[in-house]
């Protein structure tokens, strides 16, 4: 990826419209049945997966177990440090419906930048994109392209002239719709992150997730990338995940602070991942309670050149209010990248009416197993 070369403003608009002439005509659709998700008057849809998709090498962790026993590091309070600008990012996806040969989503991101007492409010919003299934390997094979790595959902043949054709999807990423459709929602995420990480100086960028390297769905490269760029601009990126799988030790992030008095504080667990095998992140690990009030969160540092974790740390505790442990901005931005109720009948409406879809019942299995559901089965 040449970053002179790279805008990722052009990149998505340009991504859209390409998908936009891979969709079906309005004469090719009409009467494709479609079935369309089940939205309750009253629901709250959100359908970004969880924060770590990670891909273990064979050998990342059993093969790997150092049996010397790492001491567990301190826990440290956060310093109280001057305030600085923050620019933090987070996205989400709705699968609006199902057809026999696609899959209909809608995308939301959002960009909030604070400095000098003042929120801005990026949003990035689309309406329902028809995925339709015969153009998958050219989607992926582009998405790939914009994060810097061309063959990574999909395998290419090199011709005589040198240019390089997909031939096939690779295996685990998009076997099915829920996996293809985050694929999409990671690109916007990642192409607006890139934005952000050059939005503000000498500041924070704060990302919902986790900063994994070599994950299913983002290139070791582009992460990477964004970090240089970030620190060129004197920025640290930090990754608050909220709800990490992540295990150190055996056990489970969340539990990783219940050994000493419930206050605002944060452990490095870097160490004890190094001994298990598992170095694979952009920075350094902690567990962190922001509020005594509040839960145990993973979060992922990289800090500016020069600059320590505890220093990038304290700032980020300094610069942001907290509303129940959690950093206020990053609600702000949750909630614009959210998708309420009416938002998905509005959307799916919109859908029927582009490609003339017919609606076709989905399975309903309240007579068959009422009064006992299957939610928490």
């Amino acid at each position: 990826m040449n970053n002179q070369d790279f805008n990722p403003i052009d990149e998505l608009q340009d991504f859209l419209e390409v998908i936009e002439s891979f969709a079906p005509t309005f004469e090719q659709t009409a009467d494709t049945k479609i079935v369309y998700r089940s939205v309750g008057a009253d629901d709250l849809v959100e359908d970004s997966l969880l924060d770590e998709k990670e891909i273990l090498e064979d050998n990342d962790y059993a093969n790997n177990l150092d049996n010397n026993q790492t001491e567990v590091p301190p826990c440290l309070r956060f310093q109280s440090l001057p305030s600085v600008p923050i620019s933090v990012v987070d996205c989400g996806i709705v699968r609006l419906g199902e057809t026999e040969n696609g899959l209909v989503i809608a995308l939301r991101a959002t960009m909030i930048i604070w400095q000098n007492d003042d929120f801005q409010i990026n949003l990035f919003r689309s309406g329902p994109i028809y995925l339709h299934n015969r153009y998958k390997m050219q989607t992926l094979y582009e998405v790939g392209r914009q994060l810097g790595k061309p063959d990574f959902f999909v395998d290419l043949e090199i011709g005589k002239d040198n240019n390089s054709r997909p031939t096939r999807v690779k295996a685990g990423v998009a076997d099915d719709s829920h996996q293809y459709g985050d694929r999409f929602r990671n690109w916007l995420e990642r192409l607006v992150q890139s934005i952000a990480v050059t939005s503000i100086r000498n500041g924070i960028i704060l990302f919902d997730g986790a900063l994994t390297l070599r994950t299913r769905d983002t290139p070791q490269y582009f992460l990477e990338t964004l970090g240089k760029r970030a620190n060129e601009s004197g920025n640290a990126i930090i990754a608050i995940s909220k709800q990490s799988m992540l295990q150190v030790s055996e056990k489970s992030i969340r539990f990783w602070l219940n050994d000493v008095p419930i206050q605002p504080c944060y452990r490095l667990l870097t160490p004890l991942m190094r001994r298990e095998g598992i170095e694979r992140v952009l920075g350094n690990v902690y567990a962190t309670r922001f509020s005594a009030l509040g839960p145990t969160f993973r979060m992922d540092v990289k800090a500016v050149s020069g600059q320590s974790d505890d220093e990038a740390i304290g700032q980020l505790f300094s610069s942001t209010l907290m509303r129940g442990g959690y950093p206020d901005i990053l609600v702000r931005a949750h909630v614009h990248s959210y998708f309420t109720s009416p938002d998905v009948f509005q959307l799916q409406a919109q859908a029927g009416a582009k490609y003339r879809f017919k609606p076709q019942s989905d399975i309903d299995l309240g007579g068959i197993f009422a009064p006992f559901g299957g939610r928490f089965k």
